[in-house]
């Protein structure tokens, strides 16, 4: 009788998630891509001749730049209010080191673009022709370089951290074999077997 019970009491006992929702692992690839290309064009945009094509690549900078901002907050809305949540998929020292680069991931991606926006105030730009963006503060000629710089440099750090961020999910997956990369691949929506 007993132990019909427990297998009665197993069968009834809901599997647990093992991916996040479609929505989160949408938003987490498209940030992806987009840290991708805007680092990609920011690598060549001098290369461009000064005038039209060099504000045409710009532009281009600025409003993937501006999509990835708005990306960002629809994020951290989904996440707190409707987004699946996942028990962490480690415990321990490698758990907590593992939150912290998440959130560390948040912040330089809100920094980057808070620090572009500014940027654009700064420099005084032109959105594909069709309208102006004033220069913040004209009289202070050392106020561009500045800002620019600190773009580039958190820009950087971003990617390379979002660098060792993809490689600790290929090491989940292809040396640990723990499920982790899985979790926000699409089309593994799921429930874990029940042993």
């Amino acid at each position: 009788m007993k132990s019909e019970f427990s297998v009665e009491t197993v069968a009834e006992t809901p599997a647990p998630e093992v991916s996040y929702d479609r929505r989160t692992i949408q938003l987490h690839w498209i940030t992806a891509v987009l840290v991708g290309l805007l680092w990609g064009i920011a690598q060549v945009i001098d290369l461009f001749p000064k005038g039209a094509p060099r504000i045409a690549v710009r532009s281009t900078h600025i409003v993937l730049g501006v999509l990835l901002g708005v990306v960002l907050l629809m994020r951290i809305v989904w996440r707190s209010r409707s987004g699946r949540r996942l028990p962490p998929a480690n415990d321990g020292v490698v758990g907590y080191f593992a939150r912290i680069v998440h959130f560390a991931l948040y912040a330089g991606l809100a920094s980057v673009i808070l620090l572009g926006l500014s940027n654009a105030w700064a420099r005084g730009d032109s959105i594909f022709g069709l309208f102006g963006i004033p220069k913040l503060y004209p009289g202070n000629p050392q106020l561009k370089p500045a800002i620019e710089d600190l773009h580039k440099t958190f820009a950087n750090a971003l990617v390379i951290l979002a660098g060792a961020h993809a490689l600790a999910a290929i090491v989940h997956h292809f040396i640990l074999r723990d499920g982790v990369l899985r979790r926000m691949l699409p089309g593994t929506r799921g429930k874990a077997d029940i042993p």
